[in-house]
């Protein structure tokens, strides 16, 4: 910890430090860095090998500090410098001074927040907005949580990035009814494109905010839940039963995408096949990835593993329209 510390504070006081063009191999990382979700840095040392980037961390500190050191140990433990902070190129610059925690162009959008220190193009000149809703954690703070990595793609293509946060699940309904119409205020600004994107109780609100009336271009629900852990149920066919019903209130018009997993605990099973069967009656387009292999538990989605596989199919699928990928 003390290396990481030192390589922070002797990366941010030293000016003479320049910054150099990106080489070899440093420019081959950066582009998967580009499609890294936030909270992201890079680092680079003086050698095309010396570099290190971290992605999807909650602390924006511990990201900057862990790529530094990494970085350090790849430059014969001289030190390095900060190439960029989330989507922002800092050509020298202090982090603190170049990515504030808020962008001062970026408005709240009803109970929408721009998503820290990440840097907006405003409704004009994005490509769309992507909208992130996280899960639940009991006993914790799930308003800090990092998005899933394949949200970073969007990002990547222009997208700003806004967060839903919610501190409980009293109220789903309520919340769905919020975003839709922070969604349909977002539209009115002026984005051309919006996509929703979530994970659990994120997931389930993204979709039942379709219903409500949501005007969005897709939807990703990665492990939709709501009820909690099936073992802690005492009949599951009233979480299968709601399922149905906020999967058969979606109609044609947003390219709509469902990603479920085996083992995971809060997944009452018959989804998948409720979310094909009903979709495709309803006539919405819609790619449902149903317990892919060597991907387990209600968390997988997290992983970077799961971006790499599917995140390129999910985000050509929304833009796009493009076949399934399973």
């Amino acid at each position: 910890m003390g290396r990481l510390v030192a390589a922070l504070g002797l990366a941010l006081s030293c000016p003479a430090l320049a910054q150099q063009p990106l080489t070899g191999r440093q420019a081959e990382s950066y582009r998967a860095y580009e499609a890294a979700t936030p909270h992201r840095a890079f680092a680079v040392g003086t050698g095309s090998a010396a570099f290190r980037w971290l992605s999807g961390g909650a602390s924006l500190d511990k990201v900057i500090a862990d790529a530094l050191g990494g970085c350090a140990r790849n430059n014969a433990d001289k030190p390095c410098t900060l190439y960029a902070v989330n989507n922002v190129v800092l050509n020298g610059r202090d982090w603190q001074v170049a990515v504030p925690s808020r962008d001062p162009a970026a408005a709240d959008i009803g109970r929408l927040r721009p998503h820290p220190y990440v840097a907006m193009r405003g409704p004009r000149s994005a490509s769309g907005l992507v909208v992130w809703s996280h899960g639940y954690r009991q006993g914790s703070d799930s308003t800090q949580s990092p998005a899933q990595p394949y949200v970073g793609r969007f990002v990547a293509a222009g997208y700003d990035l806004y967060r839903f946060d919610r501190q409980y699940i009293n109220d789903w309904a309520g919340d769905a009814t919020s975003l839709a119409a922070a969604v349909n205020q977002a539209r009115q600004m002026g984005y051309r494109r919006i996509v929703l994107a979530g994970q659990s109780a994120g997931g389930w609100v993204s979709i039942a905010a379709l219903a409500r009336g949501a005007a969005v271009d897709g939807v990703i629900a990665v492990a939709p839940a709501h009820h909690g852990e099936t073992q802690r149920m005492n009949d599951v066919s009233i979480a299968r039963s709601a399922w149905q019903q906020i999967i058969g209130g979606v109609r044609p018009g947003p390219r709509v995408a469902v990603v479920l997993f085996a083992g995971d605990t809060y997944d009452v099973g018959g989804r998948g096949a409720d979310a094909k069967a009903v979709l495709t009656r309803n006539g919405v387009s819609h790619l449902v990835i149903d317990q892919p292999q060597n991907f387990t538990g209600h968390g997988a989605g997290a992983a970077v593993v799961f971006d790499r596989t599917f995140g390129a199919c999910l985000f050509s699928f929304v833009e796009t329209g493009a076949a399934p990928c399973q």
